[in-house]
């Protein structure tokens, strides 16, 4: 890569004092102790709150009017983000840094969608890009054929983590209902490969294999299991190999395996597993939902990107995202925040976001290896709404926990979905939406116990929440969506002084599998600890 524009340093590796910090740090407790004996319902009497609170980048508007903060808390904390170096990190990551330490590795996902400012990533994903097109048009056109000279009609992609979760999400939200057909499967259980080819032809019948190394055990597992199942059904196997398509950083594994060269599309090892969608991994997106609904999806991303690197914090939609999860998290004390989507077309994005908040900063390990005594990310759960108001809301509402709520909603309904021009269920769908986070905030007085009322009605309301619109969900309005919860997640790594680009811990889940499949096929288990050993009997012989 170009080196010329990098920082000579993690600024993280630099940080201000540990007074400085721990001056900051201070301020912002300071804030809370205060906050805590201020009700959202009188925040709310200000009428000019909402104004003071929203913010608006890339088309969507954030109202964080509803959050338990005012003008002083979010000036605390940015000085929290100035004390942790943000500006100088935001610069050092987007200018192509090795702003992953631990891995030696930059992190360079913005220019897949755009950013130049490493001349050689954004030629080599310009390049990239194309190929995609490429790829996705002559599937789409039935130009891709198998064996028999029918073309390809059914694309099976297999991955797991970022390789499925982004590419299954937005696909899910934009595919239309005469799109290819598009399936996924991720999970090494037999089920789900089974369940995702029963009915389908392996004559017309393609494979999409993503793999960073292209020697992930479940995905190769998989990817051998879809190859028996195309030679089973009749197709011969140098003929099966020619339906498959690789996504790797490893080409010549790919290559090595039996995929024909030209259906290899590659990234990099700057591109990490949780932003793969942006990359070709992404081909499975325009296949299912058109090559230009592809790009669009990575200009709303670039559009969100410019405004993170150029907007000043007090106006810094991602930033503000960071630092409130910062805020909720280690000054609140809320160990988790629910992501509620009021629209089923975005149903996937609490499974995504797990991944992207709770791999990126689930740790203890500050970068530069000392313990972190801080709590880092809030445990991400939700489902779509109207649906979870019938099965958790009523925790949330009465349960002694407060749940900061991310609720996402579309001002415009989908025309293709509605029965007709007076169908009110959109309607519907936002009066609930609206309801729910004002029901939430304010809450419903506390019953008089010495005139005999009781708790059964009451509602302590005083729980946060940020409201999202987005103008519609179209490709654009999706990428910027997905680009704000990415750097709000950088920003809160920075101040946490954690490494959000690394995951050991999903490594080292990875060597116990190892050891655990060598003495479940009858090799040594003594290095098992003695309920493992235990629990292997239940499976050997």
């Amino acid at each position: 890569m170009d080196n010329t524009q990098k920082t000579p340093a993690n600024p993280s590796h630099h940080a201000p004092t540990t007074g400085a910090r721990r001056a900051a740090w201070r301020i912002l407790q300071r804030e809370g102790r205060r906050i805590e004996g201020t009700s959202l319902r009188s925040l709310l009497d200000n009428p000019d709150r909402p104004a003071q609170l929203r913010l608006e980048a890339a088309g969507l508007v954030a109202d964080f009017s509803k959050q338990r903060i005012d003008g002083a808390v979010i000036d605390a904390l940015i000085g929290v983000a100035n004390s942790a170096r943000l500006p100088e990190a935001r610069q050092f990551m987007l200018g192509g840094g090795i702003a992953n330490p631990t891995e030696g590795r930059q992190v360079l996902h913005t220019a897949l969608r755009g950013n130049d400012a490493d001349a050689t990533a954004g030629q080599l994903a310009r390049a990239e890009r194309e190929r995609i097109r490429a790829l996705a048009t002559r599937f789409r056109n039935d130009e891709l054929r198998g064996h028999t000279g029918q073309p390809l009609e059914t694309l099976v992609c297999i991955g797991i983590g970022g390789s499925d979760l982004g590419p299954r999400l937005v696909c899910d939200a934009l595919a239309t209902p005469d799109a290819p057909d598009v399936r996924f499967v991720a999970n090494v259980d037999p089920a789900d490969l089974a369940r995702n080819v029963a009915g389908l032809d392996p004559a017309t019948t393609a494979f999409l294999v993503v793999s960073k190394t292209f020697t992930t055990r479940e995905t190769l597992a998989n990817a051998e299991a879809a190859l028996n199942w195309l030679t089973q059904g009749g197709v011969p196997r140098e003929a099966a190999l020619k339906q498959f398509i690789g996504v790797t950083a490893n080409p010549e594994a790919a290559e090595q395996y039996g995929v024909p060269s030209s259906q290899i599309l590659r990234f990099w090892d700057w591109v990490g597993g949780r932003y793969s969608l942006w990359s070709a991994a992404g081909v499975s997106i325009a296949i299912a939902c058109g090559p230009d609904a592809f790009e669009q999806l990575l200009d709303g991303a670039h559009a969100m990107d410019e405004h993170f690197q150029s907007a000043p914090f007090k106006s810094n939609l991602p930033a503000w995202l960071g630092m409130i999860s910062i805020w909720n998290r280690d000054i609140l004390d809320c160990a988790t925040q629910a992501i509620i989507p009021y629209s089923e077309r975005l149903r996937l994005l609490p499974n995504y976001l797990q991944q992207l908040i709770m791999e990126s900063n689930g740790k203890s390990a500050r970068v530069n290896g000392s313990h972190l005594s801080l709590p880092s990310a809030p445990v991400i759960w939700g489902v779509s709404g109207t649906n979870a108001q019938h099965s958790f809301f009523q925790q949330l509402h009465q349960g002694p926990d407060t749940v900061p709520v991310d609720f996402i909603l579309a001002r415009k309904p989908d025309p293709a979905t509605l029965s007709g021009a007076d169908d009110p269920r959109h309607q519907i769908l936002v009066a609930n939406c609206l309801a729910q986070s004002a029901a939430l905030a304010l809450g419903k007085p506390l019953p008089n116990e010495a005139q005999g009322e009781d708790w059964h009605k009451a509602f302590p309301g005083n729980r946060p929440s940020t409201l999202i619109l987005l103008p519609s969900i179209d490709a654009r309005s999706l990428g910027a969506l997905l680009a704000a919860y990415e750097h709000a997640t950088f920003v809160a790594s920075v101040i946490l002084g954690i490494n959000a680009f690394d995951q050991f811990g999903v490594e080292y889940g990875k060597v116990m599998a190892k050891s655990v499949e060598t003495a479940l096929a009858g090799g040594d288990a003594s290095a098992l600890d003695p309920a493992t050993r235990a629990l292997l009997g239940y499976f050997r012989g």
